[in-house]
């Protein structure tokens, strides 16, 4: 069950945040070879985020929760891109964090995965 929030302070051109989430589902699905039935995927734009310092850099802080990852260092250069295309962030002010729950704290539809 992946998770992904992405928080930004930079407001997407030409893409809508519903496009944004449904392309972000898809590829966190087609990356973590998960069904994207799985995949959970918000998009926070908040003008008053500052970034090394100031409001002026454009940047985005992002959440990415799964069970198990399998090539972390892909992940994050897939999803950095991603966010840098997609909403024209400052490629050094993409922050990511990767959690990786067990599977005996996550739930879907009422029942545990592990």
């Amino acid at each position: 069950m992946p998770f992904l929030t992405i928080n930004t302070n930079a407001k997407p051109s030409g893409i809508s945040g519903r496009e944004l989430v449904d392309d972000a589902s898809a590829l966190v699905a087609q990356t973590l070879g998960k069904p994207v039935s799985y995949v959970v995927a918000t998009f926070n734009y908040n003008e008053d985020m500052a970034f090394g310092g100031s409001t002026e850099n454009r940047g985005a802080l992002l959440e990415m929760k799964s069970v198990g990852f399998a090539d972390t260092q892909k992940l994050v250069e897939i999803l950095t891109d991603f966010v840098v295309k997609t909403i024209d962030v400052e490629r050094r002010f993409v922050n990511i964090e990767l959690v990786d729950m067990p599977a005996s704290t996550v739930a879907v539809g009422g029942r545990l995965l592990g």
